[in-house]
């Protein structure tokens, strides 16, 4: 008998430790810690400074007002973020590359950029859990 309950308490545990994995991996991303880091390094040389780029200013701590909710100026019936969904979000037309209208985001000196697809993730997931800031 003590042996099973040593086996079923052993179960619980690895059982708990997992539940408390999934919990791990699946909480909610932010902008601020997971997304901002990207836009900062990957868009504010041509998206920040004194005269940002459409007007549109992604450095450090103002990228979230000026994505989440707000119209896109090349395609004004879409906003750049729409929350809970990447196919109706601008900005991820523009990373994926597939936007009809501009071109792929980054830039560089000789055309677009893709992003590595872990930020590309990071990205999607983060508009799909609600673009939280």
């Amino acid at each position: 008998m003590l042996e099973r309950a040593s086996a079923r308490e052993t179960a619980a545990r690895v059982a708990a430790g997992g539940l408390a994995l999934t919990a791990r991996a699946e909480a909610p991303l932010s902008y601020a810690k997971d997304v901002e880091p990207i836009i900062v390094k990957e868009c504010s040389k041509c998206h920040g400074g004194d005269k940002p780029d459409k007007g549109m200013d992604l450095s450090k701590g103002k990228g979230y007002a000026q994505l989440v909710d707000v119209k896109s100026l090349e395609v004004p019936q879409m906003v750049r973020v729409k929350p809970g969904d990447p196919a109706g979000s601008y900005l991820w037309l523009k990373v994926t590359h597939t936007a009809t209208q501009g071109r792929g985001m980054p830039r560089t000196l000789f055309g677009s950029k893709k992003l590595p697809q872990a930020d590309l993730d990071i990205i999607q997931q983060w508009i799909i859990q609600g673009a939280n800031p």
